[in-house]
């Protein structure tokens, strides 16, 4: 029986509140979170670091919130990824990064390229532009992060 790839995914958002959107090298219209699977006995902190390092090249952004489940889809048949064939899906831990720079700032070929370009988008819009299976989650992940972003957003601008 085939079971669930462990993975990890980061919202970026900046001061506007907007968060950061990659247009996948293998799906042009297809825009995403940053994402990546885990290492054997690594941290899903470490795992989150590490991932927003190697896809978009940020290293100083300030983790403020984990979501406290973990979030799962299933993989439609029709997936063609050699190295995903033994698994039903992903179950996914996500965080939530504050990083206040521009996109020029995001280094894209640090490990194997997999965004085209980067972009910061209104959070309401990130569902918007993903392949379908990842729907759902792109969906809840609004829900859980809009309150998180106000709050820490609400406060930085308080102690200023």
């Amino acid at each position: 029986m085939k079971k669930y790839r462990k993975n990890v995914g980061i919202v970026v958002f900046n001061a506007k509140g907007f968060v950061l959107l990659g247009n996948r090298i293998s799906h042009r219209s297809s825009w995403q979170f940053p994402q990546g699977g885990m290492d054997d006995k690594e941290e899903p902190l470490a795992a989150a670091k590490r991932e927003l390092y190697e896809e978009v090249g940020i290293n100083d952004a300030e983790f403020v919130y984990e979501v406290p489940d973990w979030l799962n889809y299933d993989f439609p048949a029709n997936l063609d990824l050699p190295h995903m064939k033994g698994f039903k899906g992903q179950t996914q831990k996500w965080f939530l990064a504050y990083w206040d720079y521009p996109v020029s700032k995001c280094k894209l070929d640090i490990h194997e390229r997999e965004f085209e370009t980067v972009q910061f988008f209104p959070l309401k819009n990130a569902g918007n532009t993903v392949v379908e299976f990842k729907k759902e989650i792109y969906k809840q992940l609004i829900e859980i992060l809009r309150p998180e972003i106000d709050k820490y957003l609400k406060n930085r601008n308080e102690s200023k």
